[in-house]
């Protein structure tokens, strides 16, 4: 089971593979940053660069897939090999972080504390 995550031009998420959709990054946080967080307990942070339509994603948190960023056309592209249960996306006044950044600036963080249960 495989799940690929590209940024499109319009500040949209494509996701390929075994989910097909595509994800509209809340505007509403006034930033160009985002989370995903996935039923593994992988947390990635994301961003568009400043001036150009181009997106980098960061592992916050490694959870059980096996997780790969890509240059693609001068975009990363995210590769999660898993099967998820569910994967959620936060505009960044409402992400979910692995720790606290210095550059926060005072700002609540909301931490990701998951477990996995065997289901066998």
């Amino acid at each position: 089971m495989a799940v690929r995550i590209e940024a499109r031009t319009d500040r949209r998420l494509q996701l390929t593979g075994d989910i097909e959709t595509i994800l509209h990054i809340p505007t509403r946080s006034g930033t160009d940053s985002f989370s995903l967080a996935f039923s593994d307990g992988t947390l990635v942070q994301g961003s568009y660069r400043d001036g150009i339509d181009a997106c980098h994603f960061a592992i916050a948190t490694e959870g059980s897939a096996v997780t790969r960023i890509a240059r693609h056309d001068g975009c990363d592209v995210l590769d999660l090999d898993w099967n998820f249960d569910w994967i959620t996306l936060a505009g960044e006044t409402e992400t979910l972080r692995s720790k606290a950044s210095e550059h926060d600036n005072g700002v609540l963080q909301l931490a990701l504390d998951m477990a996995l249960e065997d289901q066998t």
